[in-house]
């Protein structure tokens, strides 16, 4: 309990003419319960200095981590018990000098008090009840024990005479700073702890004195100094008949009435206004709250409620320290608390203790533009997660939603995503069925087989794919060769569009490529662009240039194929063999393709990739 200094010494050194203001030789006593809460209900500003952590401690509460109907229940049962106000009271009593909650359920108080026994709804009420309403019995006095220094049994008032004996596990102790090994102090005043009344007692006692002097010295400003001639002469009557007239003519006339000095005897009544220099007295008055702010760690613009003083200032800093001063008593001594509770509060609520957790809430409000600051950052963060592929999609989804629907970023969005089935609003990606229509359009043009439109009805799985239009004109080609005196070409000319060794899905492709005439052929015109040059592991190859070929080239990619070049450049692979391409002509005439041809890379070709 809390230390506070008081003696006669005060009374005797008051009466020394030289001694300072202020200075109290002390005697060190306790301070009793009668005296705290009279010091507590005595003072706007003690209470100010006990209440304002008490209640920014508990003020946003804290936030569940667990199923929305999970969090419900916990949220409902809180509710029920009245758990954060109580909480907050029992903060208040650690204040003063210490309080404790009392975790009531069916059976025997007396008796332990097990987690494990408690059913839904089990834990019928929580009580706030003070340190001096509750005594400890067979305190632990064996320092092997876990329980030193605690009492094996509480005992607590329930009106009259009648006690109530009141098991250790029912009993959660909100206590005060640890007072100093060595105070000759009872056990019990030791478990307790000290009270935070007297980090600020005596200089809120020193702040409400000024307080009280400058009210005074207020109202004696107001005071008049008549000046009577002849004042002592006078009997009591004619003193109070004059000082009730001058009264009575300022209170009906609204004006001061009195005798003048005249030329004959020169003397007259005088009446003037008691004079006060105001000018630093708010700075004074100041210095002593400011004292107050210091001592107890509270900035002076939260304990005063006044805005920052001073040039370009914004009290942040004020602020982000004082919520680095609540978050370190929410860690250290409210959590504590909180967690002795929280294996009966879940259980109460019908919810396994392991599957949820907890964190305090953010203490500020952030503005909207911190807001929008905050989620751009986040989003940015997710992105680049996302990019690492280290979490799996759907996990990946499913984390993402919490956090936008917990941090409220989207109001709404858990009731709209509820609303979805659970494929798509995970991004699950059900297995691919092929399209009919897609399927028979590729069957008509040629570009896949009878066989292979069976194989996609049937299953759509992601496989390789190498897509290519036959020359339909290769004997012109041949003879240009031959006139070129190049040798025999390889014996099948085509044109590739597409060679994705990685596994995807055909029937993401447009079946029908809209640039082909009916008959699925497409003729290159003669001229252009062309060349004969090697090419890869080719000799020889001849190129050309085909807008349609590239942007057909392009929708597949698009659909999910592979391309392992920077670009595409449409080319009829002539030789494999070496040759001497100096003074040869490109073919310039026309090209003709045949439909496309759809196949999957054969494995000896994957295998040599590999």
């Amino acid at each position: 309990m809390a230390w506070i200094t008081d003696s006669l010494r005060n009374a005797l050194a008051a009466l020394n003419p030289f001694a300072r203001g202020g200075v109290d030789p002390c005697l060190p006593g306790v301070f009793s319960h009668q005296l705290a809460l009279a010091a507590y209900m005595s003072s706007g500003m003690l209470r100010k200095v006990i209440s304002i952590p008490a209640d920014d401690r508990v003020r946003e509460w804290r936030d569940w981590q667990a199923e929305k109907e999970q969090i419900e229940a916990l949220e409902q049962e809180e509710r029920r018990l009245g758990l954060a106000s109580k909480v907050r009271f029992a903060e208040l009593l650690r204040g003063i000098g210490g309080g404790a909650l009392i975790l009531i359920a069916e059976g025997d108080h007396s008796q332990p008090l097990l987690p494990e026994r408690i059913a839904k709804g089990g834990l019928v009420a929580i009580n706030v009840v003070s340190r001096w309403q509750i005594q400890g019995e067979d305190w632990v006095q064996d320092l092997a024990d876990p329980d030193y220094g605690k009492p094996r049994m509480w005992r607590i008032s329930s009106g009259g005479t009648a006690q109530q004996r009141i098991h250790p596990s029912r009993v959660v102790c909100f206590r005060g700073d640890p007072i100093p090994d060595g105070a000759m102090v009872a056990q019990e005043e030791a478990f307790w702890g000290d009270s935070r009344l007297l980090r600020v007692f005596r200089e809120v006692q020193r702040s409400d004195d000024t307080q009280a002097w400058f009210a005074a010295l207020v109202k004696k400003a107001k005071l008049l100094r008549f000046g009577i001639p002849g004042l002592s002469g006078m009997d009591q009557d004619k003193i109070a008949a004059r000082v009730a007239m001058i009264a009575q003519g300022e209170s009906v006339l609204n004006a001061t009435v009195y005798e003048t000095a005249t030329s004959t005897d020169g003397a007259g009544e005088k009446i003037d206004d008691y004079q006060v220099s105001w000018a630093g007295i708010p700075a004074v008055m100041d210095a002593f709250d400011q004292r107050i702010a210091a001592v107890s760690d509270i900035p002076f613009t939260r304990l005063t409620g006044r805005s920052p003083a001073g040039m370009n200032a914004t009290g942040e800093h004020d602020m982000d320290n004082w919520n680095k001063v609540v978050v370190a008593g929410q860690k250290l001594e409210t959590r504590p608390c909180l967690e002795q509770i929280d294996p009966f509060l879940i259980r109460s609520a019908g919810i396994d203790p392991a599957a949820v957790t907890w964190a305090f809430a953010p203490l500020d409000v952030p503005s909207e533009k911190e807001t929008a600051e905050t989620f751009k950052t986040t989003v940015d963060a997710l992105v680049a997660l996302n990019n690492t592929g280290a979490i799996p999609e759907e996990a990946f989804a499913k984390g993402v939603q919490n956090l936008i629907v917990e941090r409220e970023y989207m109001p709404g969005l858990d009731q709209a995503l509820a609303d979805i089935p659970e494929d798509e609003r995970y991004g699950i990606e059900p297995e691919p069925q092929a399209d009919p229509e897609a399927v028979a359009n590729m069957l008509a043009s040629g570009a896949i087989t009878q066989e292979q439109a069976d194989g996609l009805v049937m299953d759509a799985a992601p496989r390789s794919l190498y897509v290519s239009r036959p020359v339909v004109n290769a004997a012109e080609i041949r003879a240009w060769a031959k006139a070129q005196g190049l040798p025999e070409l390889q014996p099948d000319l085509h044109v590739t569009i597409v060679y994705s060794r990685t596994p995807m899905d055909w029937m993401r492709i447009d079946g029908e490529d809209w640039n082909q005439d009916r008959d699925g052929t497409i003729e290159i015109p003669p001229g252009g662009v062309r060349l004969v040059e090697p090419l890869g592991d080719r000799t020889a190859v001849l190129l050309f240039t085909s807008s349609r070929l590239s942007w057909r080239h392009e929708q597949i990619v698009r659909a999910g194929a592979e391309h392992g070049f920077d670009t595409y450049q449409p080319h009829i692979s002539l030789l494999g063999t070496p040759v001497n391409l100096e003074g040869v002509e490109p073919y310039r005439g026309r090209i003709i393709l045949g439909p496309e041809k759809f196949e999957e890379i054969r494995v000896s070709e994957l295998s040599e990739a590999a």
